[in-house]
């Protein structure tokens, strides 16, 4: 019996030795181009455009005209926005501290609130002034230029960022509320690989949320260039494929990891459980302990050691 479990134990250990994840991963990846071949080309040719895309450069007069559009644009977003902006905080202020109990609202305060939407309302006029000369200064470059790509790049990070940002922030409310809920049996390295899953979880949901709110974004810049219906399109698409491709490869990689991980930790633990089963191949030897507690009015350890099971002398 004990041979037949030392050979079961090296065979278990052979199987184990020979798992190869390296070839494990080569092979599903073959696999995968093999059977969508458009879809992982297109998925390429969206990480050579995110990589490689920076815009057509466009002439010096149109350059100059551009840079001076954007310090007219500028000057109208520090100086007139600015104050508009003060003076909405200061009558909003004012229609806040101006309520009663319960947000009761009289007179003074009714005044109070027609001057903060009057002064709501000078803030948007301020602020459609200025798209406005946005969008006449990029109207003379053109979504396709460097500026509208580097443009839609500065809005694709910052919504990367975004998504990062809010998986951080999760996931530390998560790991105090696990830090309540864990059970004295729970291991330090099972916290840990369980706060790494929940982070990963988050960072999903981070990143898809972040990625459809820069497609809103993008869609907003294009309408902001002043492309054509076709031009558009076509731009959008070409974002939209650069976009899901860098997002799609990130978690990939993470997913990838965190299973090459696993099945290394796996390996490892499947590898000590074979050697014990070699090294011991009845079972580990179990400590006995000799001898039982004495019970009451010199009775000694009968069965287990428990109190009142012993049989007095000369009986």
């Amino acid at each position: 019996m004990s041979e037949e479990r030392s050979s079961a134990a090296k065979q278990s250990l052979q199987k184990v030795e020979n798992l190869d994840i390296g070839a494990l991963v080569i092979g599903t990846v073959t696999g995968v181009v093999k059977k969508r071949p458009v879809g992982v080309s297109i998925w390429l040719l969206g990480l050579l455009l995110a990589a490689a895309a920076k815009g057509f450069a466009v002439d010096d007069q149109t350059r100059e005209s551009y840079q001076i559009t954007l310090q007219q644009a500028e000057e109208v977003d520090n100086n007139e926005l600015a104050k508009a902006l003060r003076a909405y905080q200061r009558a909003d202020e004012q229609h806040y501290n101006s309520k009663g109990w319960f947000w009761a609202c009289n007179m003074k305060c009714q005044q109070n609130l027609d001057k903060a939407n009057m002064a709501k309302q000078d803030v948007a006029r301020v602020q459609k002034k200025r798209d406005g000369i946005m969008t006449e200064a990029r109207k003379e470059v053109g979504i396709w230029s460097v500026y509208g790509v580097q443009d839609v790049r500065n809005a694709f990070w910052s919504a990367w960022k975004s998504g990062k940002d809010f998986a951080a922030r999760y996931t530390m409310m998560d790991a105090m509320f696990m830090a309540f809920r864990s059970s004295r049996e729970e291991s330090m390295a099972q916290m840990a690989m369980k706060l790494v899953m929940q982070y990963i979880i988050n960072l999903t949901m981070g990143l898809i949320g972040a990625f459809f709110y820069f497609i809103y974004n993008v869609y907003y810049l294009v309408i902001s260039y002043g492309e054509s219906a076709l031009s558009g399109l076509a731009f959008f698409l070409l974002v939209l494929v650069a976009g899901m491709s860098t997002v799609g490869t990130y978690l990939f990689a993470i997913y990838g990891t965190v299973a090459g991980g696993g099945l290394y930790l796996v390996k490892q633990a499947a590898k000590q459980a074979a050697l014990e089963q070699e090294r011991y191949p009845n079972g580990r030897p179990r400590s006995v302990q000799q001898g039982g507690r004495p019970g009451p009015g010199g009775y000694g350890g009968g069965y287990g050691g428990r109190p009142g099971y012993g049989r007095p002398h000369g009986e």
